[in-house]
């Protein structure tokens, strides 16, 4: 090995052991993404359940109104 191939290797090993430390922040980011993904479809959930009910109360409250008459 040449002395130009060790500096060669030196940058590669560099080079590696900065892009595991990317993945293991990109895999970070990743799993926060994937817990927000979770509780936002969980609230879409919640407020879709919350507007059929609003909408079934609408429905009966505008029925007893119309019963009233």
């Amino acid at each position: 090995m040449t002395n130009v191939d060790m500096f060669d290797e030196i940058k590669k090993s560099d080079e590696i052991k900065s892009l595991k430390k990317r993945i293991k922040e990109l895999e970070g980011i990743n799993k926060q993404h994937q817990k927000l993904n979770g509780e936002l479809q969980q609230e879409n959930k919640r407020l879709k359940n919350d507007i059929e009910r609003v909408t079934e109360e609408n429905g009966n409250f505008e029925m007893m109104l119309r019963n009233k008459k």
